[in-house]
C-alpha cells in the first residue's frame, strides 16, 4: 500500500525544506506540517542581527514566498506542539 499522508513535525525552515523535497520527489498524497510556531517559517539567524538592527524589512525573513509555500498544497497546523506519535 502506497504512503497517502506524510506528518513533518517542525514547522521552521527546515521543515518547510522537508515538504519542498517531498513535493519534489514526487509526492503527491496529504501532507501535514506541524510545529509549535505561530507563523509560518523564517530565516532565523538575520532576526537577530539585520533585521533588529532596522537593516532588513520584514519580508526578508521569510525564506520562500507565502505563493511558493501555498502551492506545497498542505496542512499548517502552527502554535501546536506535537507530543506523541500514533502510527496506526
Amino acid at each position: 500500500m502506497a504512503m497517502r499522508r506524510i506528518v513533518v513535525v517542525g514547522a521552521s525552515a527546515s521543515g518547510l525544506a522537508a515538504a519542498e523535497t517531498l513535493r519534489s520527489k514526487g509526492f503527491d498524497g496529504e501532507l501535514h506540517i506541524v510545529g509549535d510556531e505561530v507563523e509560518l517559517p523564517y530565516d532565523r539567524p538575520p532576526l537577530s542581527k539585520q533585521f533588529l538592527r532596522g537593516v532588513w524589512q520584514e519580508e526578508r525573513l521569510t525564506p520562500r514566498s507565502k505563493s511558493a509555500i501555498a502551492s506545497l498544497n498542505a496542512q499548517w497546523r502552527l502554535g501546536v506542539a506535537a507530543s506523541a506519535l500514533d502510527g496506526s
